[in-house]
């Protein structure tokens, strides 16, 4: 196992240089958030597909079991823009189109306005140019405290906990759904994060990646050790 978890490390290092300073900032940032705001996991969760079955699904009869038609319709795809709280666990999401900077810029002001006036809102984000585009830093320019960007690994949004979520989501909420239009996926999803939040809402943690952190952490100390002359 561990020459696997070695060769894993050579391989995203090679994807990444920063690899590992920057996982550690990430693990750390979930474990041990900051105390002067709010720190959410952003991410999108693209591809979801709008569409209904063929035709109609057969009830549960007596001697019967439900039946549900495997061909659908498609009707397009659609996109869930959400913010996983570190601290609570609790979900904000918007379902559009599209996915571009004028999208999460909307998730922007969305958190704003839920975050009391004077907290710092902290952000784990892939390093995606939505994320970083001339609109979003013109936007971020106007109050440059509000906001705090802490950048994933290149190729590594598994290390935030929005993954984790959307993982639920797509076995809760979306394996089975029959969606029309984009306004049902809105509906349909919109229902879900407000079900989530009143009764499951809670804080991720990272038991199973513990050894994975102190890897990483060893590694990080490793190369800080001064070379013997």
């Amino acid at each position: 196992m561990t020459c696997v978890w070695t060769a894993f490390d050579s391989w995203m290092e090679e994807r990444d240089p920063e690899f590992v300073p920057k996982a550690v900032e990430i693990i750390e940032l979930q474990l041990f958030p900051p105390t002067d705001g709010p720190t959410f996991c952003v991410d999108e969760k693209t591809g979801i597909g709008v569409r209904t079955p063929a035709a109609p699904s057969q009830p549960v009869a007596p001697g019967q079991p439900a039946r549900r038609e495997f061909e659908y319709v498609r009707h397009g795809t659609a996109a869930l823009l959400a913010a996983f709280a570190v601290q609570t666990g609790r979900v904000h999401g918007l379902v559009r189109r599209r996915h571009r900077s004028a999208e999460f810029i909307e998730v922007l002001r969305l958190l704003d306005q839920h975050v009391p006036p004077g907290e710092v809102i902290h952000l784990i984000l892939d390093p995606l140019r939505m994320h970083c585009s001339a609109e979003v830093a013109v936007y971020v320019a106007y109050q440059p405290w509000r906001f705090h960007f802490h950048w994933l690994p290149l190729h590594a949004s598994w290390l935030s906990f929005s993954e984790a979520w959307f993982a639920i989501l797509t076995k809760k909420c979306l394996t089975r759904s029959e969606l029309a239009d984009c306004s049902a996926a809105d509906a349909a999803i919109s229902a879900f994060i407000a079900t989530y939040n009143a009764h499951h809402a809670r804080p991720f943690t990272w038991k199973k990646g513990v050894r994975f952190y102190q890897r990483l952490k060893d590694k990080l100390a490793a190369t800080a050790l001064p070379v013997a002359a």
